[in-house]
């Protein structure tokens, strides 16, 4: 590795892992067990990286013994191995490692009971959101009290493993609510991230993070304030697919036949049913069915 300090070489194996596409982490980590000189280098920071890496993909979980799953997220992290599960009334402990859940606990005070028919409203109406419009998809649902406000933030989480043809990606977006638990003005604000990876006779990955913010009136009612706000979820994530779809047509016409200027290089030509490929792939990590 000639100069590189171990510190370096330590560095760049981490960025190499949290740049990882979905879906292929465990991949990644046997490819670079086989680059580095020595495996300490990996396995010093394993712990803390794996950890960044599960919390920041926000992976789907399934709950032991229950039909639901959970969310490994930052926003219900208890410990360095203990993550909030809502719906279940319980801690899930969580090994990074192995990427599995193997045990749970009682959730004690976890949950803001001066909150909580508000988080559950919202999380009712997340749950029915994620059904309706994802086909691989999970949310978990947090709740906070911060004056006369409930903090309810809503992440959700849909992933998308063919390796049959190529292609891994996933959708995750963040969307805090500040609703006033009498009723009145609702601060909305979000965001949503997109990676997809096709790899079928090339190495294409689309990623995309964009942040979205709306000022809605709802009423004191939690399952109507969370009906109310989770209309305009859907309307700003269906603005964002369908930004997305534009950008693929201006692409294919525009951006990507441009590169053809330095393709003598490699004496060929860009395969379009590649690009195709990735657009199909993108459509099926995020939502299922059209939007009404």
């Amino acid at each position: 590795m000639g100069d590189v300090s171990r510190e370096e070489l330590t560095q760049i194996a981490n960025n190499f892992l949290l740049n990882s596409p979905p879906g292929e982490f465990m991949e990644v980590v046997t490819d670079l067990r086989r680059l580095l000189p020595d495996e300490s280098i990996l396995n010093s920071t394993a712990a803390q990286t794996f950890r960044q890496y599960n919390t920041d993909q926000m992976l789907q979980v399934q709950v032991p013994n229950k039909e639901h799953q959970v969310l490994i997220t930052s926003y219900g992290e208890v410990s360095e191995k203990e993550y909030l599960d809502p719906y279940g009334k319980q801690i899930v402990t969580f090994d990074h490692i192995k990427q599995v859940a193997t045990g749970t606990r009682g959730i004690g005070s976890e949950l803001v009971a001066a909150v909580e028919n508000h988080r559950a409203a919202f999380e009712e109406a997340a749950f029915a959101y994620v059904a309706d419009h994802y086909q691989n998809g999970a949310t978990t649902v947090y709740g906070e009290h911060e004056g006369n406000f409930a903090k309810i933030t809503i992440c959700v989480s849909s992933a998308k493993f063919n390796a049959n043809n190529f292609y891994n990606g996933r959708w995750r977006s963040v969307w805090t609510a500040n609703v006033p638990l009498n009723g009145g003005s609702c601060e909305l604000s979000g965001t949503i991230k997109t990676n997809v990876h096709y790899y079928e006779d090339g190495n294409v990955q689309m990623s995309s993070d964009v942040k979205k913010s709306k000022t809605l009136n709802v009423q004191a009612d939690p399952s109507t304030a969370a009906t109310e706000v989770l209309k305009v979820v859907s309307k700003l994530e269906a603005d964002y697919q369908n930004a997305l779809e534009q950008n693929y047509n201006v692409m294919g016409d525009t951006t990507f036949k441009a590169l053809r200027r330095i393709l003598p290089i490699y004496k060929q030509h860009i395969n379009w049913a590649t690009i195709r490929n990735l657009r199909s792939a993108t459509a099926a990590v995020g939502q299922a069915p059209p939007r009404g």
